[in-house]
């Protein structure tokens, strides 16, 4: 370590005599940023909250004294292109770049602090680099690029469109990768679409904009297919060529502007195959694993496969490497390094411990020095020493050949989150006041499930179980009616005012030939194929559905089952949201909902260990819903094989049966990814009159897969049910429930354990007129919050999380 001490008492000499650089520029003591044209800021992962903070104060910095006016961010291309053009228009507040920008920053306070930022110098602009594109590009790239190409007279058929949005926006190429032949045509399709878009003249920056993402997203998915077809691929060169390719792009499209790069350490690098790999090394990855699972329990991948990528930055060519050899000394890249500390470990969800750095490491050298933070200059050594720059693991390299510069911080902290300050909401409740009780079918005395249980005069609902069970809180600020209805029966109704505790509903059958209720039919009515109403379906959504902001409670369970040990486990909440947008179809329907947890309990703390399990899962459910996600048959209908089965009865309007079977099962048609579905059929439920669906089944199998770290097989299939219900002419989600079914086998093919899981949805209260507005994405809704022991919401109800596994098994 004599070398390196000796090397940075040099540069401290060095600094000294160059007293202008360090007085006038703090954050970049020993260079002047005036002389590029490109800075890059790394970070050692991308939960380093120390940095995430001082990035922000080099940015301002940049900005205010040094003429950088591009912050260009590790995230879409188009999604931050459209963000801007959005926020430029007036369409969407400053916030719609929590939609553009990687989550991994949107959700700190920093990033806050920056769009805050943002807002008091416009000049300051945001944008991507990425392949990798997110929210916005699924929402508007497909009509923007239409449009683009019907200005330029370009004709590309509906199919082609269709394939482009499958694989290239939803990213379902899953089938291609192993069918020769449709892979051929594919990349054929799509460069010959390159070949007219190419002669398209780039008069304005939105028409290169669309032109250079088609390329970028076709390479992205090019590296997909390739590596489902196990093509050996060196770490991520190809996304690592195409980030190059686009910030190039974005220096052109603004020649006379300086850019300040955002994102990992490792793609802003140089010569990382340089490095040597050494024993040391290997013993800091196998430390860091024992750490990992000590604090999670698990890990995603194994010791031999940690290794193995680290060794395999032997063939790394990463995007820093391409533009050092195009810019030269107009870039300067800085990495960002730490002692010690903690950091957000994205890949587990929990903050880790850093593990101490080696003696012979940069690191160590600058603690004996007992410095706190600097930036440390490479450049005039040919050493060799440790650096834990890349992943908090040391490798062992001339640093010089690979950054510029490395910002040393001695203490690393995770980054600080929002933290969301909605008004606390009061509740009062009312001990033992509800009604429960079954419905069942009068005839054969089976139980009805999924019946809707809702009061006449109020936006309260519930709907049963599939036993035909339900409870509802009893009202008593109503003369109303509770009624009872589902689908194919007549309806019945009790008067609250009189109601007892219990009932057993009995349901008549209804006749399919009704008449409908006050209705005179003067004129044969249209027949109509199934294509045709789910068409009118679709086309009636901003007719049938609320399209603007509203407030919905919804009780959400969560539950599973082993079947070895017969053990029922779950969680479960009431959730209020907050819906800006109203009922419409999107790719990402989390994105416009925002929710608090106003209630919650459960009987084991295996949901606690991150934000997503349990009733932190809430935004997965929702992307099954008919209405608000496009991956399913009502919008995707063209995957679908359907056929018209009959008229029922519903509340005295007849309804629409459309059984359907899907010819090219998908993450595109049903949102179910790796591995897609091999199989998937429903029904439909759709009303004569306004076309609004009522309820939706959908049975969907999946083909066996390997997990990596436990070697096993499993095999899963999904059961959803769903209904929508009409509160004073719109319609609402009613109940969402989804029964999973998971094999377990050993890699013989042993069947060794089933596991069952049930996610239940029910609204329980609507309101639509004073409409709260919360501000926590219903995508972070479990973040930060603490269940209270006594929480007397649940004292009247029974904690009850059984799945019915008969239930389930009839149902596949």
């Amino acid at each position: 370590m004599k070398n390196i001490t000796i090397l940075i008492s040099i540069l401290f000499l060095s600094l000294i005599s160059t007293n202008i650089l360090i007085g006038q520029y703090s954050n970049f003591k020993g260079i002047s940023p005036d002389e590029f044209e490109i800075i890059l800021l790394g970070e050692q992962s991308h939960g380093d909250g120390a940095v995430f903070d001082k990035k922000f104060e080099m940015i301002k910095d940049l900005h205010e004294n040094h003429g950088y006016n591009l912050l260009v961010f590790e995230s879409g291309m188009y999604d931050n292109f459209k963000a801007n053009e959005l926020y430029k228009n007036q369409k969407e507040e400053i916030d719609i770049f929590k939609q553009s920008v990687g989550w991994l920053y949107t959700t700190t306070e920093v990033f806050q602090e920056l769009l805050n930022y943002l807002e008091t110098h416009p000049e300051l602009k945001i944008l991507g680099f990425d392949s990798q594109e997110s929210t916005l590009f699924e929402a508007y790239f497909l009509n923007d690029f239409k449009s683009l190409c019907s200005k330029n007279n370009i004709v590309i058929s509906d199919e082609d469109y269709t394939e482009i949005e499958k694989t290239m926006i939803v990213r379902d190429f899953e089938n291609y990768a192993f069918n020769e032949k449709d892979c051929t045509n594919l990349y054929n399709n799509i460069n010959a679409v390159i070949e007219k878009i190419d002669q398209i003249p780039k008069n304005d920056i939105e028409t290169a904009v669309l032109v250079q993402t088609f390329k970028s997203v076709f390479s992205d998915l090019d590296f997909g297919l390739k590596s489902l077809q196990k093509e050996k691929i060196a770490i991520q060169n190809p996304r690592d060529k195409q980030m190059a390719e686009n910030l190039i792009f974005i220096k052109e499209t603004y020649p006379s502007e300086k850019i300040m790069g955002w994102g990992a350490s490792y793609h802003f690098a140089n010569k990382i195959n340089e490095f040597e790999y050494t024993l040391e090394t290997e013993e800091y990855i196998k430390n860091r694993i024992a750490l990992t699972d000590s604090i999670h329990g698990e890990t995603h991948t194994s010791e031999s496969e940690e290794i193995t990528q680290i060794k395999e930055l032997k063939l790394a060519l990463p995007m820093g490497q391409i533009l050092k050899e195009k810019y030269g000394s107009k870039i300067f890249s800085i990495a960002f390094t730490s002692y010690k500390g903690d950091f957000f470990n994205i890949e587990i969800d929990q903050t880790t411990p850093i593990l101490s750095p080696p003696s012979s490491s940069i690191e160590s050298d600058l603690k004996d020095q007992n410095i706190k933070s600097t930036l440390s200059i490479l450049k005039d050594s040919s050493d060799k020493y440790y650096s834990s720059a890349l992943g908090y693991i040391p490798l062992y390299a001339n640093w010089e050949d690979i950054f510029d510069g490395i910002y040393y911080i001695e203490n690393m902290y995770p980054p600080k989150y929002i933290e969301y300050d909605n008004e606390k909401i009061k509740t009062v409740t009312y001990k033992g006041s509800s009604i429960s009780g079954s419905i069942i079918d009068d005839d054969t005395s089976e139980p009805i499930n999924y019946a809707d249980i809702y009061y006449s005069d109020l936006n309260l609902s519930t709907v049963s179980n599939s036993n035909g069970q339900f409870n509802i809180a009893r009202e008593k600020n109503t003369n109303g009616y509770l009624v009872f209805s589902a689908i194919g029966y007549h309806s019945d109704s009790i008067s609250i005012a009189s109601a007892k505790e219990y009932y057993n509903i009995k349901l008549k059958k209804a006749k399919d030939d009704i008449t409908l209720n006050e209705v005179v039919v003067s004129a044969k009515r249209e027949e109509l194929s199934a294509e045709e109403i789910i068409k009118k379906a679709r086309k009636n959504i901003e007719k049938n559905y609320i399209q603007t902001p509203y407030n919905q409670d919804f009780l959400f369970q969560v539950s599973q089952l082993s079947a070895n040990d017969s053990l029922h486990v779950g969680e479960e909440a009431i959730i209020k949201t907050y819906n800006k947008k109203g009922i419409n179809g999107s790719n990402k329907p989390e994105n416009s909902m925002f929710a608090e947890i106003e209630h919650l309990r459960a009987n084991t703390t295996i949901y606690e260990k991150n934000k997503w399990s349990g009733v932190g899962s809430m935004w997965v459910i929702l992307n099954r819903d008919i209405i608000l996600s496009k991956s399913n048959v009502l919008y995707r209908t063209g995957s679908y094989d359907l056929q018209k089965h009959r008229t029922i009865n519903y509340e005295g309007q007849k309804v629409y049966q459309i059984n359907f079977t899907n010819n090219s099962p998908g993450s595109y048609s049903t949102g179910f990814g790796y591995p897609a579905p091999e199989a998937s059929f429903g029904s439909i439920y759709i009303d004569e009159e306004n076309y609004a669906v009522l309820k939706y089944e959908h049975h969907i199998e999946r083909p066996e897969y390997e997990t990596k770290k436990y070697k096993k097989l499993i095999k899963q299939t999904h059961n959803i049910v769903q209904t929508y219900k009409n509160i004073n002419g719109k319609y609402f989600f009613n109940l969402l429930e989804i029964n999973t079914t998971a094999d377990i086998f050993s890699m013989e093919h042993e069947l060794l354990n089933t596991k069952y899981f049930m996610d239940k949805i029910i609204s329980k209260n609507i309101e639509t007129n004073t409409v709260r507005v919360l501000t926590k994405p219903l995508i972070e809704v479990k973040k930060g919050y603490k269940p209270t022991s006594k929480d007397t919401y649940w004292n009247d109800k029974p904690m009850d999380f059984s799945i019915d596994i008969n239930a389930i098994n009839m149902k596949s």
